[in-house]
């Protein structure tokens, strides 16, 4: 089985995804898309069984990205078109996907949404939950655009700030407005890289290693779940 990481910015990548593909056997590529000289893997999604893509600050919502946008809507089209294919979105991913599906992607009205929080649980019983415990878990944010829930879609996971944090579409697309996936470095590399982004908004970024540790412990039920289905 193989899987392609895309990234769309360099500090933001797969965290304890790739672990966790690794033990099931998966050999792992990655494309940059944040690198102009680089060119995406034509039909790439007949050569993958899971495309993941990943967080980055482009703007879905912005009218004169479309067109370096436009592969990777056609990315979610066809996967959902082909049997035996998965697609995980984060952040930027998961705009990607709700908008190739035909959702309005837009900047919150409230501002930016940053640091921990608990998110509801809204489908206990949806197969990517089983295994968790309670009626929230623990997850990070870093993002202002928001997406609205595509039609057909399952609306999985909501926080009081903004109620769409995670849908999946037809148990084969996955798409996370928050970030589960971070490693301690990660977010610590991301509070400098992004700390104009963070000083916006009014996020909890007290304890982190803590908060981490427990964020990664139901995450990596989530992820396994969705790789085993």
């Amino acid at each position: 089985m193989r899987a392609v990481f895309i990234r769309f910015i360099d500090c933001e990548g797969p965290g304890i995804l790739e672990p966790l593909l690794r033990e099931k056997g998966y050999r792992i590529s990655y494309h940059n898309a944040y690198d102009s000289r680089v060119q995406l893997m034509p039909e790439i999604h007949l050569n993958f069984d899971l495309i993941v893509m990943l967080g980055g600050p482009q703007s879905v919502a912005d009218p004169d990205k479309q067109e370096f946008f436009k592969p990777y809507y056609d990315i979610v089209e066809n996967v959902i078109a082909l049997p035996n294919k998965k697609l995980i979105g984060v952040c930027l991913g998961s705009q990607i996907i709700a908008r190739a599906l035909g959702a309005n992607v837009r900047p919150g009205t409230k501002g930016p949404e940053t640091g921990f929080s608990e998110l509801q649980i809204l489908k206990p019983a949806h197969p990517v939950f089983s295994g968790i415990q309670g009626e929230s878990i623990l997850a990070f944010h870093l993002h202002e655009d928001i997406f609205d829930i595509p039609v057909g879609a399952d609306h999985l996971l909501a926080s009081e700030f903004y109620a769409n944090q995670m849908f999946s579409y037809k148990n084969k697309v996955f798409a996370f407005q928050t970030h589960l996936e971070p490693t301690l470095g990660m977010l610590q590399v991301w509070q400098n890289v992004h700390k104009e982004f963070i000083a916006k908004g009014n996020g909890d970024f007290s304890d982190l290693e803590t908060k981490q540790q427990t964020m990664e412990k139901s995450a990596k039920i989530i992820f396994r779940n969705i790789i085993n289905l």
